[in-house]
């Protein structure tokens, strides 16, 4: 788990494999957003190190975009297999949402995505319940990670770069903790 983490270790195996490198690094991010636990920023920070910023930016969003519709169209297809699951269904959240235009179910997915707050495999599994469609679910997760990509992109960067990149790193992260504070209080003040 130790290399998943270190950027400079990572950027090292990514190029390593040569061309090959970007097919490794979508594969990695596919598993990642599969297991739905680990955090994507370290390899968005190796793809910069490898491809430039904005290279490396195209890789983890394709690799970003690409796992989120695996992992979602594996997780409806373990819901459906699923018999106990149909339960969750009648939960009155997906009902609600199931009842919502495609464009406010679209939305959702948007702002779920810019979320800092909320793991991508949370969305994933949430979106799975629902009854959106596949095409509007690619859509809307491509929208909503842009943002977040172009973050983990320059802090990832930036991190291994400190010396040549302090205040961009600076502003990243305090662009970053605005939004991550402006969520959470937003989610603080409904709990209320």
């Amino acid at each position: 788990m130790e290399w998943l983490t270190n950027v400079e270790r990572m950027a090292e195996w990514i190029r390593s494999w040569g061309i090959l490198g970007i097919m490794g690094s979508i594969v990695l991010n596919i598993i990642i957003s599969v297991a739905g636990v680990l955090p994507s920023i370290f390899l968005s920070g190796a793809n910069a190190i490898v491809y430039g910023l904005v290279g490396g930016f195209f890789v983890s969003l394709t690799g970003e975009v690409l796992g989120a519709t695996v992992a979602f169209l594996l997780y409806r297809y373990g819901l459906q297999k699923s018999k106990g699951l149909k339960k969750l269904e009648k939960f009155s959240w997906i009902q609600h949402i199931n009842g919502a235009s495609r464009f406010r179910k679209g939305l959702a997915i948007v702002l779920l995505r810019m979320n800092p707050l909320i793991p991508s495999g949370v969305i994933n599994l949430g979106a799975a319940l629902t009854t959106i469609s596949f095409a509007d679910f690619l859509l809307a997760t491509l929208v909503g990670k842009i943002p977040s990509m172009v973050f983990e992109t320059f802090v990832g960067h930036d991190l291994v770069y400190l010396s040549e990149n302090k205040s961009r790193l600076i502003i990243s992260l305090l662009a970053g903790s605005l939004v991550f504070l402006l969520f959470w209080k937003r989610e603080k003040s409904r709990s209320s």
